[in-house]
């Protein structure tokens, strides 16, 4: 397991990364996304997808306001002539909007509800998302390793989309990176080292722990520069 220490210190260092640089933009805080259905190898290409199609201009915004993902429960195909999405997965089942103003509640939000809580369905122990832009067979990968314990469908949603779009704008995951997602029920530092964590509280504890839920691991010859300025890379962290 991670320790607490590590988990705080990382905690700690991606907080002071998010505040060195200037003030994020203002309104470009929040994303919607509007789900027909959940599938969930749709679901991890599509963030990627999206989080490869953002301007430049959004990625250190989006990395330094920390910016949240609201899922909705609603058919797209139904709303495009009224609403612009941004990207549109393949199916048609999935889409996103740019960052929007986290101020006043958008007319999409205004119209649809929240994506059903649920249980957790059952989940591929692996699932592989090949590069968008093809590659030599021999192409480096980037990991996902995602946990599945204590975790609602709601909570992974944003975990998995988290974590995929900050790797992304991060330069951690590019158009000609393959990833392999993996549903583990913990995160083992064994498995890393881990060039991100997702760090949440952990909301079963009875003190202020910290669990581990989502982590990229890329190997080196992957790693490029962040869209836009993006933040620096974190250093590679300190196993348990």
């Amino acid at each position: 397991m991670f320790t607490q220490q590590y988990l705080q210190e990382h905690a700690e260092r991606r907080a002071r990364a998010a505040s060195a640089g200037p003030p994020s933009e203002p309104g470009r805080t929040a994303v919607t996304v509007v789900l027909r259905r959940f599938e969930p190898t749709t679901f991890a290409r599509s963030a990627v997808g999206y989080a490869l199609d953002l301007p430049d201009t959004l990625s250190e915004p989006w990395l330094r306001a920390y910016t949240r993902t609201v899922f909705l429960s609603g058919n797209p195909d139904n709303l495009r002539t009224r609403f612009a999405f941004h990207h549109v997965s393949a199916d048609g089942a999935m889409a996103w909007t740019l960052p929007e103003s986290n101020g006043e509640t958008p007319p999409l939000r205004r119209l649809l509800r929240l994506f059903p809580a649920a249980a957790l369905p059952p989940l591929p122990a692996r699932i592989d998302i090949p590069p968008r832009t093809a590659v030599a067979p021999d192409t480096p990968t980037a990991r996902l390793d995602v946990v599945t314990t204590r975790v609602s469908l709601a909570d992974y949603l944003v975990h998995v989309h988290h974590t995929l779009a900050e790797a992304v704008l991060a330069g951690l995951i590019g158009v000609r990176t393959g990833i392999v997602l993996r549903h583990l029920p913990a995160l083992d530092p064994a498995d890393g080292p881990y060039a991100m964590l997702r760090v949440v509280p952990d909301r079963d504890a009875p003190d202020d722990r910290l669990r581990a839920c989502a982590g990229v691991a890329v190997a080196t010859s992957v790693r490029m520069k962040p869209k836009g300025s993006g933040l620096s890379e974190e250093p590679r962290p300190r196993l348990a």
